[in-house]
């Protein structure tokens, strides 16, 4: 049995020998690491589809005297109307004032003019609240109205409305009911002194300076590749008055050619005292006249007053548009 174990073993020691050879050989080379697979990174949005990471906002501001003192107050739970002329900046500053408020932690709701009911939704929609009652019905408006005041009474979160004076007055009479309680910032143009408007601290937005319009009108003339002179500029100037809106839109209609003479802004003198006081002094040198006996003043004050009461008609007959005084 010895010898048989003895000559299987010799006979394949050759076989196991190189068994072994061939092993560490295959120990000495170099083992083959795969490739490592590349492993996908998220990037921003931004930055995948126009190549660059987004830009800051480096839109100059204006009015910062009016945005802080908006801030502000809203902060000290008071509430404000902004009331200024259509295209002197207060959608822009409603906007920045609710991104400032946001970047503080601070809920705010932006909402613009509506039906009540859509208005209404959209405040529960941004805050959070519950529009549909355990059934999945939809909540009336009474119902909708309360559920969002006493959010608001435990809750801290602003109400900011742009061209509140289109709202429905059943919405601005709600407000008014929690203007009290609800920090909130309304724009408007020419409001009602009714409802809310009533209640609320006012502040006028004023034309913005001479430098101010220029600006704006530099950058939006470089914004539609026209190199308009100063002297172009400073006629535009004149045309817009302080008003922001109207100064992009005179760049815009020099830069197509469109022809206007006349201004598109309020910013004229008031003439109807001075006019008053003319017809109270030729009434004066009439009864003065009378009381002199004096024939040739009286004729003058009798010419002159009828002049100026055809001249007052001729205005008052103008029409709303065109009226420069």
């Amino acid at each position: 049995m010895f010898l048989i174990v003895v000559i299987l073993v010799s006979s394949n020691y050759s076989v196991v020998i190189d068994t072994i050879q061939h092993w560490k050989e295959d120990r000495q080379q170099p083992v083959e690491v795969p490739e490592e697979q590349s492993i996908p990174v998220i990037q921003n949005t931004a930055e995948t589809q126009s190549g660059t990471s987004p830009q800051p906002d480096t839109r100059k501001r204006y009015r910062k005297n009016e945005f802080n003192r908006i801030v502000a107050s809203l902060q000290a739970e008071a509430s404000i109307l902004v009331v200024g002329d259509i295209g002197s900046g207060k959608t822009l500053l409603a906007t920045d004032v609710t991104k400032a408020l946001q970047d503080e932690g601070f809920q705010v709701v932006l909402i613009e003019p509506k039906t009540h009911k859509q208005l209404l939704l959209d405040i529960t929609s941004q805050l959070g609240i519950e529009s549909t009652d355990v059934n999945g019905k939809g909540l009336s408006l009474k119902d909708l109205e309360t559920a969002i005041a006493f959010y608001l009474q435990n809750n801290i979160a602003f109400l900011i409305v742009d061209d509140a004076q289109r709202c429905d007055v059943r919405f601005r009479t709600w407000l008014k009911n929690i203007s009290r309680k609800t920090p909130m910032l309304l724009l408007a143009t020419s409001p009602p002194k009714t409802d809310v408007f009533i209640n609320l601290a006012r502040l006028e937005l004023r034309p913005l300076p001479e430098y101010a319009i220029r600006e704006i009108m530099e950058q939006a003339s470089l914004a539609r590749g026209s190199n308009l002179s100063a002297n172009d500029l400073a006629r535009l100037q004149e045309r817009v008055g302080g008003n922001p809106m109207l100064a992009e839109r005179a760049v815009d209609e020099e830069y197509i050619g469109v022809d206007i003479e006349a201004g598109d802004h309020k910013q004229y003198f008031d003439l109807t005292p001075i006019i008053l006081l003319v017809g109270v002094a030729f009434t004066i040198v009439r009864f003065i006249a009378l009381g002199s006996n004096n024939p040739a003043l009286y004729m003058l004050a009798g010419s002159s007053g009828a002049l100026f009461m055809g001249v007052s008609y001729a205005l008052r007959s103008l029409p709303r548009e065109s009226r420069r005084f």
